[in-house]
């Protein structure tokens, strides 16, 4: 027999049916429709009054598909019933639309300045917004310049005095995303020139930058980030590049590590994991450019796209954006994780080189992203454009650099970036 239930069976079906309805639609967010939610039980009973178990199978018939799903349900009953029920259910959300371009190049230089990138893709996170990056490994600052103004990528990561050189030249390049916490590089000065010159590891600063007269030090190209990072904090004590030292310009650390290995050059200036290596020689002595007072809260670098890619590919760059901030707010909670992605970049690397360049990297993800009207005028500085509190530009950091994407990717995310 059939006929309207009432009692348990009623409560039972409609919650099998609710909970039916509600994994079909797949959504709260889209608008919802009426569909027919058709459950039928079929339980028979052989002794009046006798607890039997049989099975309950619950049809929902949503547009395009029907789904049936079998439960055990165990009841005193004594007929066969059937009921039919009307519910309100959400559609399946839209599915994603594809992005204007959703194959992408990016121009990296190597070594552990490239940590997020690797583990935005490392850990998915490119390909969770639709991205498909294809890297390109090339020399150094210079090289990524020239990969960019051509628009033969459409990413890199660039020292701000990069983005500042461009605009100034006429070109579009933006920064959307800041580092604003002071260069990673370093100086590495051989054991017999910091014997020669009577310093250890614990001298100053100065008694460092004071021992670099006279030798042959290995930089990165000309114009390069290293490269004038390494002039302007010379120069700023009272060292003379062009005649009391002899910069040879190697141009990457590939080169600058075997050449201070063999003692060709005296000293070097460059970025881990390279300097790290460097440094484990005894006697070998380091200058850390992040303690270094003129640059403190610089804002050194960022990854930089053009303004055209902005107006061509909002929604790639937005996209970008997302992956990279994900990448960074779970870098930050799970550090663990985070070290054996860069490990797994940097295989053959000697242990402690390696936690030592990790823990650089990793710790200058901590801070701000944004860039800062105080940070860019320090990047500004170091292009030798005159310092900021004598002659400052408020409106070259507008040209340059912008917080107005980041911001909006990190709204959509609800990550707070500071």
């Amino acid at each position: 027999m059939s006929r309207r239930i009432r009692g348990p069976w009623r409560f039972l079906i409609l919650g099998v049916a609710f909970a039916l309805a509600a994994a079909a639609c797949g959504g709260d967010d889209a608008p919802a429709e009426t569909v027919v939610v058709t459950s039928i039980v079929e339980v028979e009973v052989e002794v009046p009054g006798e607890t039997v178990t049989e099975i309950v199978e619950v049809e929902v018939e949503v547009p395009g598909e029907t789904i049936t799903v079998t439960s055990i349900v165990t009841e005193v009953v004594t007929e066969v019933v059937t009921e039919t029920v009307e519910v309100e259910v959400t559609a399946p959300p839209p599915p994603p639309v594809p992005l204007s371009e959703a194959k992408v190049r990016w121009a990296g230089f190597g070594g552990m300045a490239e940590l997020l990138f690797f583990i935005a893709e490392d850990a998915g996170f490119f390909e969770a917004e639709g991205l498909e990056l294809e890297r390109i490994e090339l020399g150094g600052g210079v090289d990524l310049f020239s990969a960019l103004a051509s628009g033969s990528v459409a990413f890199t990561q660039l020292g701000t005095q990069h983005g500042i050189r461009a605009v100034t030249r006429g070109l579009d390049f933006r920064g959307i995303f800041g580092f604003s916490h002071g260069p990673n590089e370093f100086g590495v000065i051989s054991p017999e020139a910091a014997a020669a010159a009577g310093i250890t590891q614990d001298s100053t600063l100065d008694e460092k930058f004071e021992a670099l007269r006279g030798l042959k030090i290995g930089t990165g190209r000309p114009g390069s980030t290293t490269t004038t990072l390494a002039i302007g904090a010379m120069e700023q004590r009272g060292i003379d590049t062009t005649s009391e030292v002899e910069l040879v310009p190697l141009g990457r650390g590939s080169a600058l590590l075997p050449a201070f290995q063999a003692r060709e050059i005296d000293a070097f200036f460059w970025i881990p994991p390279e300097t790290q290596i460097a440094a484990l020689e005894p006697g070998a002595v380091t200058i850390d450019f992040r303690v270094l007072p003129e640059l403190e809260a610089v804002n050194w670098a960022s990854y930089f796209t053009t303004d055209s890619y902005i107006l061509e590919h909002p929604d790639t760059v937005q996209a970008f954006l997302r992956a990279v901030l994900n990448a960074r707010e779970w870098a930050l909670a799970n550090e663990d994780d985070a070290r054996e992605i860069a490990r797994a970049r940097f295989p053959d690397l000697e242990e402690a080189a390696f936690a030592s360049s990790f823990q650089i990297d990793y710790d200058s993800l901590k801070p701000s992203i944004l860039f800062s009207e105080d940070g860019f005028e320090k990047g500004r500085y170091i292009l030798n454009l005159g310092l900021p509190a004598d002659d400052p530009n408020t409106t070259l950091m507008t040209a340059v650099v912008t917080n107005e994407l980041v911001i909006q990717a990190a709204t959509e995310l609800g990550i707070p970036i500071g």
